[in-house]
């Protein structure tokens, strides 16, 4: 199993755990920090993909010097 798959897994977890949310709505802080959550993963399999693609980090990526 490839990191990629093993956050695809966290990501899909954590989804189901956000629809036992109620209200489902961003007014809702948990629901809110489910939805940031996966956001974040999916941000971590994007760049994962671009390391392995061999791309270099787009320009908000790069630390400041």
């Amino acid at each position: 199993m490839t990191q990629e798959d093993r956050l695809q897994r966290m990501i899909e977890e954590l989804r189901r755990m956000r629809e036992k949310c109620e209200p489902k709505s961003n007014q809702n802080r948990r629901y809110l920090r489910y939805s940031n959550a996966v956001s974040a993963l999916r941000w971590i399999i994007d760049d994962l993909a671009k390391e392995q693609a061999g791309q270099p980090p787009a320009p908000d990526d790069v630390p400041a010097s």
